[in-house]
């Protein structure tokens, strides 16, 4: 990406290339809300439900067979181990799948459950979480800038970021569990700072030349992919750990840095094309009046 490219880029691709990609990602997320009723698949935080894992080097497939007679979300191979997921069920049927998987694996076996209607009060106080944080950071945003379209901007750049990192984790099956929203709520603070950056540089030290962009992008663009960098090491940490240590793969690390990493890449064309094409727009229209 450079910094000339980006500054003499015709400001209607700036605009409307970061809007195509965040109108194909709300249609993602409409197509899920349709077919699962939300617009991300809910973990078995949300759902409720029992997570087990266990010890074993069977084929998934066999996995699948084997549990097929219970709620049965899903099987995954998490290093040496393997995680099942079931969905909610009776008393009496959570009493059999432990005796049934303790009987075929030993002690060696971690159960965790969720009941239904805990979920369900998780999953609106994540809501509200979510929320009250994007409207305490808008408030400050508006209140820090004192002008509605700029300030506008910086909230639309922070939304968007999220909505592509939601729509992203629909398309590599990552669901919304307590970890990925607290991911999201990470996104919100990670989103706003370049885009405080540039708006603060050519608002209110009036920086609008060529030259000012491009050290604005430097420090701007510099902060982003370190931030990136140390997220992809965390990434690839709990992703392969097993590969080199004893250690299982750590998922809820893996998932918090992938929906991190999603969210921060979308941040650099939001801030420095959509951002940018609208704040040179304003600029050259409040300059004719």
């Amino acid at each position: 990406m450079k910094e000339l490219d980006l500054y003499n880029m015709p400001r209607k691709k700036m605009i409307g290339i970061p809007l195509v990609i965040l109108i194909v990602c709300i249609g993602i997320l409409c197509f899920s809300y349709a077919s699962n009723g939300s617009p991300v698949k809910l973990g078995y935080d949300f759902t409720g439900g029992t997570a087990v894992s266990v010890p074993s080097s069977k084929a998934v497939e066999e996995m699948e067979q084997n549990y097929q007679k219970y709620d049965l979300l899903f099987v995954r191979e998490i290093g040496s181990r393997t995680m099942l997921q079931f969905g909610p069920m009776s008393s009496d049927e959570n009493s059999q799948l432990k005796e049934e998987i303790t009987g075929e694996y030993g002690e060696d076996v971690m159960f965790s459950h969720t009941g239904a209607a805990f979920g369900r009060d998780l999953q609106r106080w994540a809501e509200i979480a979510v929320l009250i944080a994007f409207a305490l950071m808008a408030t400050i945003v508006f209140i820090v800038f004192r002008n509605p379209l700029p300030s506008f901007i910086i909230v639309f750049c922070a939304a968007a970021d999220i909505i592509i990192a939601m729509a992203m984790m629909n398309v590599f099956g990552i669901e919304l569990s307590l970890g990925t929203v607290a991911a999201l709520l990470m996104l919100i603070g990670y989103s706003v700072d370049t885009d405080i950056l540039l708006t603060n540089k050519v608002l209110k030290e009036r920086k609008h030349s060529k030259e000012d962009f491009k050290r604005i992008f430097k420090t701007g663009y510099t902060m982003t992919t370190t931030s990136l960098a140390a997220i992809v090491v965390m990434f690839l940490v709990s992703t392969f750990s097993y590969l080199f240590t004893s250690y299982t793969q750590i998922s809820i690390l893996r998932e918090i840095s992938a929906v991190l990493i999603f969210g921060l890449v979308a941040d650099l064309w939001n801030t420095w094309l959509f951002n940018v094409g609208m704040l040179k727009s304003y600029i050259e229209k409040r300059g004719t009046r």
